[in-house]
């Protein structure tokens, strides 16, 4: 009774530590030359056009809250960036949505079976900015109960829309000939943050121990850079933070590194 017992427990165990997998997938070269690409949940499937293997381990690998970013890969080899592939993948399931996480862990068993993917995670000390509040704070919103998560959304515009009041929470991005702008209302610093975050070519920290609601009205250049103005003559995103009382500072510290030990261009279907 205790051997059956002991089998049992071990089956369930087996079962629970393995990955989810897609029930199907097909991988194929892109070879049309095209720039962009695009890569997302679609109900139970992942559809990903024209993508290079860089982008799969983005989505694969991203940590809960945040990106993972170009220089938290390493040892990927230079096909990884410049050859594309097409790929469809679906779940073993029926359902509208399925939770991100479960995609991506789907994702990264289809790796480790088509392209032969190793890794393993480990810390090295990289470049990052820290966001610290310069002498003043943010200017506080007059309501500082939280908002609802689920309306928490950042919405990007072009200049001349019709647009809609923004809920508490939400940001809005409205892009222009002469700049970009950036509004909303009762914000979090880990919304600005994540703003920041997908622009930004390092990890950015939060030191600023700031946790209250603030009001944001910010104009700057679009696409953001460290530390020159666009085109335009606005500053950069991460300069005109500034005006909200928060600056970026250089530092380093130890970062999570998803480090590649073998990977090969993936079999045919």
């Amino acid at each position: 009774m205790v051997r059956t017992c002991t089998l049992v427990f071990l089956c369930l165990w087996t079962a629970w530590a393995q990955k989810p997998g897609f029930e199907a997938a097909s991988i194929k070269p892109n070879v049309l030359g095209q720039d962009g690409g695009s890569l997302g949940p679609r109900g139970d499937r992942l559809v990903a056009t024209n993508v290079a293997l860089k982008a799969l381990l983005h989505f694969a690998y991203a940590p809960a809250s945040g990106v993972l970013l170009d220089a938290q890969i390493a040892n990927a080899p230079d096909w990884a960036n410049t050859d594309r592939f097409d790929v469809q993948a679906k779940l073993d399931s029926d359902a509208h949505s399925v939770p991100i996480q479960q995609m991506r862990l789907a994702l990264q068993s289809l790796l480790g079976d088509r392209f032969q993917l190793k890794v393993h995670r480990e810390n090295r000390v990289l470049p990052v900015y820290n966001l610290v509040l310069m002498k003043g704070c943010p200017t506080l919103s007059a309501d500082q109960t939280p908002p609802d998560p689920s309306r928490g959304f950042i919405q990007f515009s072009s200049s001349g829309e019709q647009l809609a009041p923004l809920p508490r929470g939400a940001m809005r991005i409205v892009t222009g000939v002469s700049g970009t702008k950036l509004s909303g209302t009762a914000i979090p610093v880990s919304k600005l943050l994540t703003l920041m975050q997908g622009q930004s070519d390092r990890i950015i920290l939060d030191k600023t121990e700031f946790t209250a609601l603030f009001d944001i009205n910010l104009e700057f250049s679009q696409p953001a850079a460290i530390s020159q103005p666009g085109e335009s003559g606005f500053p950069s995103l991460f300069t005109a933070i500034q005006d909200v009382g928060m600056k970026l500072e250089s530092a380093k510290a130890p970062v999570e590194v998803l480090v590649i030990e073998s990977v090969h261009k993936p079999s045919e279907n």
